[in-house]
């Protein structure tokens, strides 16, 4: 399974309450693409607000946690950039990005095609 993976982290001006409020409407905004592209598979991931977290990056010497994390599950990667040139999707792909430049920090977000392997399924 390839999976198009992103890593945001909301502009530094935002706060987290807006973040969150935002997020709703871009979970919204993916779940279109999701379906004009022809997904198999969208998630996402919210960090927590728990102690834990600051933990884990004093104990490990990490960077913050990113704010939220995507997954679009798909065949291939080339068939999903060619499904974008569609006009179904080039609509809805411009209004996602849009949304991205306005309330994501791009610079310090991370977007990438990646390969899934289940080491463990329960």
């Amino acid at each position: 399974m390839v999976k198009f993976i992103q890593c945001i982290r909301k502009k530094p001006e935002i706060s987290l309450q807006e973040f969150r409020l935002f997020w709703k409407s871009y979970q919204a905004k993916a779940a279109e693409l999701a379906r004009s592209v022809n997904a198999v598979g969208l998630t996402f991931s919210t960090t927590l607000a728990v102690d834990e977290n600051l933990q884990v990056m004093l104990v490990r010497g990490t960077s913050e946690p990113y704010d939220g994390i995507v997954e679009f599950r798909v065949s291939n990667a080339p068939r999903m950039m060619e499904k974008l040139e569609t006009a179904p999707a080039r609509e809805i792909w411009k209004e996602f990005r849009e949304m991205q430049n306005e309330h994501i920090d791009l610079e310090n977000s991370a977007f990438f095609f990646a390969s899934e392997e289940v080491a463990l399924r329960r």
